[in-house]
């Protein structure tokens, strides 16, 4: 059962090309993007999440057409990226809260259980722009699995977690695993082993410019 798939999928920024030919099919499991810094891992994610537009290629998300049918296919993917994009005034309660009002949901079982695994609860009301690098990467993951997501993208998910927190994370990934496509890009070798992850190389993923 696929619930990713991209066909000739190309990048490219101010007119010039980042990478193009990327096409896979991708169903329920774990899989870690791999490469080199500046490759584009972090455009290809960013380009299947929707936030950037492709120079070329389609997307769909279970069935769904990311560029003819937006809406619903962003209802089915959660997109964690390495930097934090919500508003720097905004508390990490009303950060979450807006992600499950866009999904027309509530944070529910699965995001209470890692704000507990995470110890993020007592940040919650304080705002994102006072958080610590570790502490928001942990509200940008939690959110992620707000509406239980068919497709889970993240971006360095490992980055500046703690012990537990990392080991929640795996966890949390091989749970889900078996219903959703869970897609990381990583430089870090020992996460993409504890996550057990199919790893896809990305130069023989895409062509250079």
């Amino acid at each position: 059962m696929t619930l990713l798939a991209a066909h000739d999928l190309a990048a490219a920024y101010d007119g010039r090309r980042i990478f193009s030919g990327v096409s896979f099919d991708l169903g329920p499991g774990i899989y870690a993007l791999t490469g080199r810094n500046g490759s584009g891992k972090s455009t290809l994610l960013r380009l299947l999440a929707g936030a950037q537009r492709p120079a070329k290629g389609h997307i769909s998300v279970a069935g769904r057409d990311l560029a003819r049918d937006p809406i619903a296919a962003r209802l089915l993917l959660s997109y964690a990226p390495d930097e934090s994009p919500a508003y720097p005034f905004m508390t990490g309660g009303e950060f979450l809260h807006m992600v499950a009002a866009a999904k027309s949901t509530t944070a529910g079982p699965i995001v209470d259980s890692l704000i507990a695994a995470f110890a993020l609860a007592s940040s919650l009301g304080e705002r994102v722009d006072m958080l610590s690098l570790g502490t928001r990467k942990k509200l940008l993951l939690a959110a992620a699995w707000i509406g239980t997501p068919e497709v889970i993208l993240l971006d360095e998910p490992s980055n500046a977690l703690d012990g537990a927190s990392r080991d929640a994370l795996v966890a949390r990934i091989g749970v889900d695993s078996a219903r959703a496509v869970i897609l990381f890009a990583s430089h870090e070798a020992d996460f993409v082993a504890d996550t057990g992850a199919t790893v896809i190389a990305f130069d023989d993923l895409a062509s250079a410019a």
